[in-house]
């Protein structure tokens, strides 16, 4: 095989192992020593002047390639995930300084190559102190050599640097706000924390403690849950409505859109939210709902204008009434003539005509004295004063008496004048 054909099959190779670890699940680390620290200064994710963190605070400095943590002189350093060992250097002094060039400036270090095309640097180390050596295999958790403080550093701590291929450019190792690294970690914890100590995510629920449980690469995703601060029983009824909190670092947020309890309003609304529509609180009936605004004064101006008639009407007096029984020949009284004007029948019929009088038009059933009844006579209202015992037929022959007397009167007008009379009839 010549050599051009041997370089094009190496780098087609080379090309399908790339392909293969780019399309396999991305591979997450452990944090590289065993105490839970925290983050002395993280990756810079701002290109231009000054520093921004993953969580868009300011634990960074300028230009800062990944995530230093600050761990005792001595302290074990592990490998984040297994790996291969492709580079090390162990020949600078446990003690640098800011801008020191030994080792490219990371001092001792072991570099590691992964399964999905990823590389990861540690930096710092102690002189002599490395573990393992170049093209070794490695396991998550095995120790790689101990902390010091060697090349470009200012005092005991550990550099992780990150980047998902080989050529590739170094990045946050972290996942937040101010960048777009999808992270290294298989926990990262909450800010500014350490990731979490174990090397494999083991996929189960996802609850609520800064944590990613369902292994997908993100914290606490997707996690809400309904929430109402209002007294038991009262949410769903009336006006009142549950509310959602959603999870965010480890911890519950604020309950959104829940609607409490308030004091009754009349607007047809269960403000309280006890089961009850404008209770005690309208002008009408407290256990009465109207059908609209409109129907509340519709209600009382009914109430003032039906009072009289919505009264109870006094019961009318039981009286006998006359009844309108004709006068036949047989019950019609022979007149006098004009010659017995002194006659004891003349008296006794003055003494009956006395007791009538005048009292204009008949009245209807609301006359103030229930002991008189209405007869109509001759366009005129005539009513009797009934006597105890006295007959219906008696009453018509009295009045066809005063009826033949009032026919004779022009002729016997001083008679007459003398005579009780009825006026207007």
């Amino acid at each position: 095989m010549s050599a051009p054909r041997a370089l094009s099959a190496t780098a087609a190779a080379w090309a399908l192992v790339l392909t293969g670890a780019d399309a396999r699940a991305q591979l997450r680390h452990r944090r590289p020593f065993a105490p839970s620290v925290t983050v002395n200064y993280g990756f810079d994710n701002n290109s231009g002047g000054g520093c921004r963190d993953y969580n868009c605070g300011g634990r960074c400095y300028d230009g800062h390639s990944g995530t230093d943590f600050g761990i005792p002189f001595g302290t074990p350093v592990l490998a984040g995930a297994d790996g291969v060992v492709i580079a090390t250097n162990n020949g600078c002094a446990n003690y640098g300084y800011v801008g020191n060039p030994c080792g490219g400036r990371c001092g001792n270090y072991v570099q590691l190559s992964h399964a999905d095309g990823s590389r990861s640097i540690f930096c710092h180390m102690q002189r002599d102190s490395l573990a393992v050596s170049r093209g070794q295999r490695v396991r998550c958790g095995q120790t790689l050599g101990r902390s010091a403080s060697s090349g470009s550093s200012s005092g005991p701590h550990v550099h992780f640097g990150w980047r998902r291929t080989a050529s590739g450019a170094s990045l946050d190792s972290y996942r937040g706000r101010c960048t777009s690294s999808p992270g290294a970690w298989v926990d990262q914890r909450s800010y500014p924390m350490s990731p979490a100590g174990e090397c494999a995510c083991v996929p189960s629920a996802e609850t609520c403690n800064g944590r990613d449980d369902d292994c997908d690469g993100r914290v606490d995703d997707g996690l809400s849950r309904s929430c109402y601060a209002g007294p038991a029983g009262t949410a769903g009824r009336g006006v009142c409505r549950a509310g959602t909190e959603t999870c965010a670092g480890g911890r519950w947020g604020a309950c959104a859109g829940q609607v409490l309890p308030r004091a009754e309003a009349c607007n047809r609304l269960d403000d309280d939210c006890d089961g009850r529509v404008d209770d005690a609180v309208c002008a009408m009936d407290a256990g009465a709902q109207p059908d609209a605004a409109r129907d509340a004064p519709t209600e009382r101006a009914d109430l003032g204008a039906d009072r009289a008639l919505d009264a109870p009407e006094a019961p009318a007096p039981d009286l006998p009434l006359v009844e309108d029984t004709p006068v036949t020949p047989e019950d019609r009284i022979e007149a006098p003539d004009a010659d017995d004007a002194g006659d004891a029948d003349d008296s006794g019929a003055a003494e009956e005509a006395s007791a009538f009088e005048d009292v204009g038009p008949a009245e209807d059933a609301d006359d103030v004295a229930p002991d008189r009844v209405d007869s109509v006579e001759g366009d005129c209202g005539c009513r009797a004063q009934r006597a105890p015992g006295r007959t219906p037929l008696a009453l018509f022959a009295l009045a066809a008496l005063l009826r033949w007397r009032r026919r004779r009167a022009p002729a016997r007008s001083q008679r007459a004048a003398t005579s009780a009379r009825i006026e207007g009839c």
